[in-house]
């Protein structure tokens, strides 16, 4: 119902409160004891009451636009305030977005055809001139700033925590700002990207929130060959990524928290599990089931190819010849040629 702006509308006022103040709602149902806002559930205000009467994740957002601030105080949001989101500079003043339409043309066969209506891209509408070209700006910086994903962004309070920045700028002493975009893009989409980025402290495991995750994506590889997540980048565009030879390929990282779960926790779980065995495994687990088998341990750990025994590595990494098959290599002190073309 739209009310008429003279209508004398209700004035609600906290009975336990000293001096029972005023609160910022006209509806005669609002409990004083919860948030005057959003009247949640378990959202008790503590007592005295806060002056605003809000809950702590109503005081972090926006009065306007309700988005998610790094302020506890209930200010405005830097969308709201006309500041840009990444650097918090004032935005300058910009035309608002119009579409454009383009009418239809007759066409030779007479048929009609549809009026076609494009719509302007505003998702860079809340960033500085700098800070949209900062993919191409010539500022290290900016240029990592921007590699940011825009969901993390929002879910740390709309800006870029000073831990994100402190670490943007410890990076870039030791390498370029295009590696460190890349391992962003990389780590993002491989692992966070559909993971919580926030999670709550539980007996026996720690709890992190979306400023961790930026942090996350960030660090270094704990490897002492200045790898890139177990591998080295190539220098030229002709060239492939090559294993790092000193963690083989990223298997012998430690545990960088990319998983949710605790090496513990997936040790207990799996210990409960029953053991599958080939008459108790679903069709999914028939299809996907592998056994066991030995790895070769040529080039310095990273082949990797399946070999059986009494080998250890693989024939191309024992540079057994070929046979005249052309196909097949064949053990030299069992014989000639391979297992295939002996009579």
């Amino acid at each position: 119902m739209i009310l008429p702006r003279n209508t004398s509308r209700p004035i609600v006022q906290c009975d336990q409160c000293p001096g029972q103040p005023t609160l910022p709602t006209h509806f005669e149902d609002t409990d004083t004891r919860r948030c005057v806002r959003c009247q949640g559930e378990h959202r008790w205000l503590p007592e005295p009451h806060p002056d605003d009467h809000l809950c702590t994740v109503c005081r972090r957002e926006c009065p306007v636009c309700q988005a998610v601030t790094d302020q506890t105080d209930g200010k405005l949001c830097r969308h709201c305030q006309g500041r840009c989101r990444t650097c918090s500079t004032r935005l300058p003043q910009r035309p608002a977005p119009t579409p454009t339409r383009v009418e239809a043309t007759h066409r030779k066969d007479k048929r009609d055809r549809w009026a076609r209506i494009y719509y302007p891209l505003t998702g860079d509408q809340d960033l500085c001139d700098a800070c949209q070209r900062a993919t191409v700006s010539t500022d290290p910086l900016r240029a990592v700033l921007a590699a940011l994903p825009d969901k993390l962004l929002h879910a740390c309070g709309g800006g870029v925590p000073a831990t994100v920045v402190q670490t943007i700028q410890t990076e870039l002493l030791r390498t370029t700002a295009a590696r460190i975009a890349a391992r962003i893009e990389r780590r993002w989409w491989g692992t966070w990207a559909v993971r919580p980025l926030k999670r709550e402290a539980e007996p026996g495991q720690d709890g992190y929130g979306p400023d961790d995750v930026a942090v996350w994506l960030l660090a270094p590889t704990p490897c002492d060959g200045r790898c890139e997540d177990g591998w080295r980048p190539a220098t030229r565009p002709t060239e492939d990524d090559q294993p790092c030879p000193v963690c083989r390929g990223g298997w012998l990282l430690p545990d960088r928290r990319l998983e949710p779960d605790t090496r513990d926790d997936r040790d207990h779980y799996e210990s409960e599990q029953p053991a599958y065995t080939a008459a108790n495994r679903t069709p999914a687990q028939a299809v996907a089931h592998r056994p066991p088998h030995r790895e070769c341990e040529g080039r310095g750990g990273t082949c990797g190819r399946p070999v059986g025994d009494p080998y250890n590595q693989c024939p191309a990494c024992l540079d057994w010849p070929l046979c005249a098959c052309g196909t097949r290599r064949y053990d030299p002190d069992r014989g000639t040629v391979c297992a295939s073309c002996q009579p």
